[in-house]
């Protein structure tokens, strides 16, 4: 494969991941900003997902079907840039939540099929350090996007939509940017005769306590969809509890790049170590940390506390971000990534439709320590029941001499 396909692909995981730089640290903020209360931002939030969550599954059968990613790529890239370039002239419920859909199936898709491709580059096993090679470009990315956008922004604490224009007038270009990088990713296509699965699969035993590959997958989504509706759900509030603390827009930018510097570091090494160990202990820290952060969150009475315990985000995605896209590939086939990997965005869209009306409410009902504890009991059993339920995926290999 051509090395300037490569670089293109790592590129186009730098700009898609760093899109998430101006996206989730000030689309809350606007959202308020417009005059939407906490429960109406969480309400927005939740049915935009949920629209995106009935799109998902049919763009990764098209993919597949196809077997072409380059044109949904560039299309996806399109519709997201229209889509939040157009948030500069929206001023109702329902034209947020138009855009919010249409920009978000753009971007959900941009961000899984990264997984697809890259799964595609790995078929001879190392699944998880190859793709950790690629995706910690994307974390960069995220850090240099939006420590960017932060610097862009007015100092001081007050944010109204004139302060925030700058996020939807620069920002959406970066999509535009990946509509035309994308035309350069690798995209090989299968052979025809390419059925057999990945050699991490043909290591899963398919008899004993392990069950078989569909439901082991299922198992993985159901403690992965608990693990996303906790912390994404109470993370869709962070830049309004660290406004509430009376952080400014830089502020709230350093400390979204403060935990994604700390993934980068974990990133970095996850892949190699779970390859050669197996997935599954790094999996248990994750979902067990996140709901001690969660906690911790009650306990912060400055900007300055949220972003050291903001830290702890580097052992959370630094861990699952990687490990959730290797653990599906290492279960199915070449043929079925798309498909699969869909699957795990429409876990992700579900918890993510469900969880920021819930939070919205208990934060404007009861205040944000309470959505936090309630979060981080449902991280609780989200640990237990990978724990308990879910199986290894990559057994670590017999140590030989």
């Amino acid at each position: 494969m051509p090395r300037w396909r490569k670089i293109a692909l790592g590129l186009c995981l730098f700009l898609v991941t760093g899109s998430f730089g101006f996206l989730q640290p000030f689309t809350s903020p606007y959202y308020a900003a417009s005059g939407l209360d906490k429960a109406k931002i969480g309400l927005l939030t939740g049915l935009g997902t949920a629209i995106a969550v009935l799109i998902q599954p049919l763009f990764g059968r098209l993919s597949d079907r196809l077997d072409a990613r380059r044109p949904l790529m560039v299309a996806a890239g399109l519709l997201a840039g229209i889509a939040y370039l157009l948030f500069r002239v929206a001023d109702s419920f329902w034209a947020f939540l138009l855009l919010t859909a249409l920009g978000g199936n753009g971007l959900q898709y941009l961000n899984t099929v990264g997984g697809v491709l890259v799964g595609r580059m790995a078929r001879t096993g190392g699944g998880g350090a190859a793709y950790a090679k690629y995706r910690v470009w994307g974390s960069i990315g995220y850090i240099c996007i939006g420590v960017t956008t932060g610097f862009l922004l007015p100092a001081h604490p007050g944010m109204s939509r004139a302060d925030l224009a700058p996020v939807f007038t620069y920002g959406p270009l970066l999509f535009f940017l990946i509509a035309a990088v994308s035309l350069a990713v690798p995209d090989g296509k299968l052979p025809k005769t390419d059925s057999s699965p990945s050699p991490q699969a043909k290591q899963i035993p398919q008899m004993g306590p392990i069950p078989r590959k569909q439901t082991q997958l299922k198992h993985f989504f159901f403690a992965y969809f608990l693990y996303q509706f906790a912390l994404y759900g109470a993370s869709s509030y962070l830049s309004l509890f660290m406004k509430s603390l009376g952080a400014a827009p830089r502020q709230i930018s350093l400390m979204f790049a403060a935990g994604v510097l700390c993934e980068v570091l974990v990133m970095s090494q996850v892949g190699k170590w779970t390859d050669k160990n197996g997935r599954k202990p790094a999996l248990v820290l994750a979902f067990c940390l996140m709901p001690v952060r969660l906690l911790l969150y009650t306990l912060a009475t400055s900007p300055a506390t949220v972003m050291a315990i903001q830290a702890l985000h580097g052992l959370n995605y630094g861990i699952v971000g990687t490990l959730a896209v290797v653990y599906v590939n290492d279960c199915v086939t070449d043929a079925q990534r798309g498909t699969a990997l869909a699957m795990m965005t429409a876990t992700s869209g579900i918890a993510l439709s469900l969880s920021p009306p819930l939070c919205g409410w208990l934060a404007e009902r009861y205040g944000f320590s309470m959505m936090f504890v309630a979060m981080s009991a449902v991280g609780v059993l989200g640990a237990l029941f990978l724990i308990l339920r879910v199986p290894e995926s990559n057994p670590p290999r017999a140590k030989v001499g």
